[in-house]
């Protein structure tokens, strides 16, 4: 079996969503951050973000990465 029989010669890109949350206290906007559990940059304040999987859209991804990194699933709250 040759080396390279399943290498494609067309790039195989890695697609990702990162969420903006804005809230606003009465007084100045916010913005949700997450801090990083995992490398790289583990410890720091990110956006929530993630990897797409293949089958989803951008927004069925946005959400889902939002879910599962702070619980909240991108609905309006007062």
């Amino acid at each position: 079996m040759a080396e390279n029989q399943y290498c494609y010669k067309y790039p195989h890109p890695a697609v990702t969503t990162d969420c903006i949350i804005f809230g606003f206290d009465g007084k100045s906007l916010q913005v949700l951050l997450i801090e990083r559990g995992t490398e790289p940059f583990k410890g720091r304040w990110a956006l929530p973000s993630g990897f797409l999987n293949p089958d989803e859209s951008a927004e069925e991804g946005a959400i889902r990465e939002l879910t599962e990194e702070t619980g909240h699933d991108g609905g309006y709250t007062n």
